[in-house]
């Protein structure tokens, strides 16, 4: 029976990723805003429950303490990333996965340290932990407001009422009732897990149907979006299409003798100087520390070049800089949408290795 118990709780967790997977449903572009941020966080905790069937399973198998201590963790990790990624939706401040990983780490390490015994018993106070703030952070506002968060509040208030009855009852009885075939054993507690998984998944996927699913405007997904939709749209009108690249080389030393914020604003004002350079234009940072603008390639690149320095030298004195940093150019032709998304995933990837003079 223990088993077949951990078998299906596998099998759910399996089908919950597998649906939250499925509900993102954005694979022409990047992944951003809430359902991206909830299909992030809720993967993951599938995840865990996933290596946590595996290890359950190993364990019984006779995997020995490493098993348990495994199993241990990521049974820790599943609700915890879900009052994370619950938080995350709520604006709150991101200690959620810290304190997620800090206790699943800590799970691990006590697993050999006490006996085995001890351990469940401190998993399943875990578990009571953050299952209740889970549900808690599930039934704040405004994810509260959606009326599919109301069936994940519940489900994991009574997963954390039940392993605290599964508490109760061990101080109350002793070991034998959490051992012996009955309605707190292992067994039931595999299978109240499986139920538990796969309703928190159909609150997420219900929940995803009504999150914005559009990277939010300044972020590195948003800005990768709006190329590729002014490139396509260029394309799609018979144009020939340019990407133009531009870093300032000495931006870590702006950052290292002002601020980080003052590296940013620098940033934004070689942004502001394309559109300056290039109307009609449309730039952003889709990598770090490289700005880049998608236009038709109407002008030749030292023309463009020469007006951008220019037009980023006028800009100086409007932030308050004495000095006008030097800029490095890299030009692309653009044959095709999919071309520009491997330039700028390669530029995220390898942000500071770069080709000046690209074709």
């Amino acid at each position: 029976m223990l088993v077949l118990a951990l078998l299906a709780s596998i099998l759910a967790a399996g089908v919950a990723l597998t649906m939250l997977i499925l509900a993102h449903g954005r694979p022409d572009d990047d992944r951003g805003g809430p359902r991206a941020d909830m299909v992030r966080y809720l993967s993951l905790a599938a995840i865990a429950a996933l290596v946590c069937g595996a290890m359950n399973g190993f364990e019984t198998a006779g995997g020995g303490v490493g098993a348990a201590a495994g199993g241990n963790a990521a049974n820790l990790l599943a609700p915890g990333l879900l009052w994370a990624g619950a938080r995350r939706l709520n604006d709150r401040r991101a200690i959620g996965a810290v304190s997620t990983g800090a206790g699943a780490i800590l799970m691990f390490g006590l697993t050999f340290l006490v006996p085995l015994e001890d351990a469940t018993l401190l998993k399943t106070a875990g578990l009571v932990v953050f299952g209740s703030l889970a549900a808690l952070e599930c039934a704040r506002r405004p994810l509260g407001d959606l009326k599919p968060a109301r069936l994940m509040s519940w489900t994991l208030g009574v997963y954390a009422a039940f392993n605290l009855v599964r508490l109760a009852a061990w101080a109350i009885f002793g070991d034998d009732v959490l051992t012996s075939v009955g309605p707190l054993s292992a067994e039931s507690t595999a299978a109240a897990s499986a139920v538990a998984i796969v309703l928190v998944a159909v609150g997420a996927v219900l929940i995803g149907r009504q999150l914005d699913d559009a990277p939010a405007p300044g972020t590195r997904a948003h800005d990768r979006g709006a190329l590729r939709q002014q490139a396509a749209r260029l394309l799609s009108a018979g144009a020939t299409v340019r990407a133009t690249l531009v870093r300032v080389p000495e931006i870590d030393l702006i950052r290292a003798a002002h601020t980080v914020e003052r590296g940013e604003v620098m940033l934004r004002t070689v942004a502001e100087a394309l559109g300056d350079a290039l109307p009609g234009t449309a730039t952003g940072m889709p990598a770090r520390d490289i700005v880049f603008s998608v236009a038709a390639a109407s002008t030749d690149a030292g023309e463009v070049e020469k007006a951008v320095r220019r037009a980023f030298a006028l800009r100086m004195p409007s932030i308050d800089y004495d000095d006008v940093p030097d800029l490095s150019f890299e030009h692309h032709l653009i044959m095709d949408v999919d071309d520009l998304s491997l330039l700028m995933e390669s530029r995220r990837l390898r942000p500071r290795q770069g080709h000046p003079g690209g074709s």
